[in-house]
């Protein structure tokens, strides 16, 4: 374990991250990183998180008990946070997709181009939009379940949905990763969705259920038409 680059009791307390299922943890959305809700999966080749939490006593403690030989997956530029402090803090491997890869020269990085196995269930998927490199992890097996990143948000009427922005990097690149993510996982994938923003309007969840279904309810052609969403405070 590398030595520390910040004592914790200089750390505000922060918010206990929620256990959203067997293995899931979900934290508080990072004031740093534009609001990111942050993901912690424990598997059986170690810890994996999804995306960067703020670092606070609470979430520290949580992370630093998963042990070593973690990994860090960025699933969009916006995402980073304080990604160098806490990847030097817990000395975890980190993987972004290769075209985002030039903002964090410094740092020793895993890259990938199209899709990347992690091993036990685990693979990346790169789908753009959102940003030039934004990527999904998608957590197979019995669990079955997509982080999704700032591709999909939840909707006030209870679906899922892309949401155009004026921080949307390609609004019609991100229509065709929604495209090849459901080639990608076939018609009964996934079973549940995380995502990285907008969890408010999941009422006290925080999974989105029948994931397979709120993907095929997706009409691309019409979204393809439609005009500039709300612009989102990310």
């Amino acid at each position: 374990m590398s030595m520390h680059p910040f004592p914790d009791d200089s750390l505000p307390a922060g918010r206990s991250p929620q256990e959203a299922a067997e293995g899931l943890w979900v934290f508080a959305p990072n004031r740093d990183s534009r609001g990111t809700v942050a993901w912690l999966l424990r598997t059986p080749t170690g810890p994996v998180l999804v995306d960067v939490p703020e670092i606070t006593q609470a979430n520290l403690a949580l992370l630093s008990d998963q042990g070593d030989g973690g990994r860090i997956v960025v699933t969009h530029r916006t995402a980073h946070g304080a990604l160098r402090r806490l990847a030097q803090r817990l000395d975890w491997e980190v993987w972004i997709q290769e075209q985002e890869a030039y903002l964090l020269p410094t740092m020793a990085l895993q890259t990938f181009c199209q899709e990347q196995e992690l091993g036990h269930d685990l693979v990346l998927y790169w789908t753009p939009g959102p940003t030039p490199g934004s990527c999904c992890l998608h957590w197979r097996g019995g669990r079955s379940v997509l982080f999704c990143g700032r591709l999909l948000q939840p909707q006030p009427n209870g679906r899922v949905a892309p949401v155009r922005t004026a921080h949307t990097f390609h609004w019609d690149r991100l229509l065709t990763s929604l495209a090849r993510l459901r080639q990608w996982l076939g018609p009964d994938e996934p079973g549940r969705i995380a995502c990285s923003t907008g969890l408010v309007h999941l009422h006290g969840a925080a999974l989105v259920d029948q994931g397979a279904s709120a993907l095929a309810a997706l009409n691309l052609e019409t979204l393809q038409a439609a005009g500039r969403g709300p612009n989102l405070p990310w």
